[in-house]
């Protein structure tokens, strides 16, 4: 009898796992489509083999090791915004993308962007 109950349980936690899973991935998916989409209505232009939600991650990358290393957020923001510029944005498309890039992958740096 057991047996029986031990099976159940072990059924149950497996198919609870699987649901976990399923809902991270699909928020992900959501997540990913969001920024994408966010970067297609501010106009910033990304070449075709650009993996776009991974320029997003990569800027929230960038604001974690710079709240890292310096406790001065205004030069952590700077310092993101200069790189996205050196890449070929103008001020206003690297502001754009390194907020929807916190809004989407990072929320926890959002007091430090402004609105």
């Amino acid at each position: 009898m057991k047996h029986r109950s031990t099976a159940g349980v072990l059924a149950a936690a497996c198919i609870g796992a699987s649901a976990l899973l399923a809902a991270g991935a699909a928020q992900a998916s959501t997540d990913d489509q969001r920024f994408t989409d966010a970067v297609a209505t501010l106009n910033i232009p990304m070449a075709p083999d650009v993996d776009v939600p991974k320029v997003g991650r990569d800027v929230c990358g960038m604001i974690t090791s710079g709240r890292a290393t310096t406790v001065d957020p205004v030069r952590t923001v700077r310092g993101v915004v200069g790189t996205l510029e050196k890449s070929g944005m103008n001020r206003g498309q690297a502001v754009g993308l390194m907020r929807a890039s916190v809004a989407v992958y990072c929320p926890e740096h959002g007091g430090i962007v402004g609105r």
